[in-house]
């Protein structure tokens, strides 16, 4: 659980986990910008994995115009708690795109729709054809989109089960430590990088670390995978 050493030789295959690294979060004009976000480290992180073959899979903040969590509607909240965002990754407009460069050249977005395929798309990001996925959800963590879970199932058994899943973007104290701990929470060896992430506060950033380090992730920066 302590942070790793920067050196080391993972002996399982990695797999890179991107949390919403999209315009409105991680440039400066973006509606919901996390100051500090490390744009240039995410360009070379999805160079580093189309050019050895590492698989991304990743997440994306997907909403319509009226998503329960803006202020700018009354669209009551699920659950009764509406945060009152200002509107942010509506898709299809320019802030809901990812950072340029942090997109590879053959990728695929799965819908949050419980019934859509991934056999296709798991064989094509095990063997290479694809070399990203990305997931739209509406909430937190990237498991909020209903294929996510038998996806991430299925791609551990096609590279040889026990994949380590490399995990960067943003923000560290809401989608970050989402993913993060929803991957360990199912058992998969899961390394945050602490230098390739961004966060709202500093407090919420430190109780987000620890709640990782709690819960088996391993904390480290990304020398430990660009070398």
């Amino acid at each position: 659980m302590a942070s790793s050493d920067p050196t080391r030789q993972s002996p399982h295959p990695r797999v890179f986990v991107d949390v919403d690294v999209q315009r409105d979060f991680c440039d400066e004009a973006g509606a919901l910008h996390v100051k500090g976000s490390p744009n240039a480290l995410f360009r070379r992180l999805t160079a580093h994995a189309v050019a050895r073959g590492i698989p991304i899979v990743g997440s994306v903040d997907s909403h319509a115009w009226d998503a329960w969590e803006f202020g700018s509607n009354d669209t009551p909240a699920p659950e009764g708690q509406k945060p009152g965002f200002p509107d942010h990754c509506v898709k299809g407009t320019p802030g809901w795109l990812k950072v340029e460069g942090t997109l590879p050249p053959r990728f695929r977005f799965l819908p949050n729709v419980a019934e859509a395929p991934i056999d296709a798309a798991v064989r094509e990001l095990a063997t290479g054809k694809t070399h990203a996925v990305y997931f739209e959800k509406e909430v937190y963590s990237l498991f909020a989109n209903p294929l996510a879970e038998g996806f991430l199932r299925d791609l551990a058994a096609a590279l040889g089960g026990a994949p380590e899943l490399v995990v960067y973007g943003v923000a560290t104290d809401y989608c970050v430590r989402a993913a993060a701990l929803g991957l360990a929470q199912r058992g998969y060896r899961t390394t945050v990088l602490t230098d390739a992430v961004a966060g709202i506060t500093e407090a919420g950033v430190a109780a987000a670390l620890a709640d990782m380090r709690a819960a088996g992730v391993t904390l480290a920066t990304s020398s430990a995978v660009l070398g």
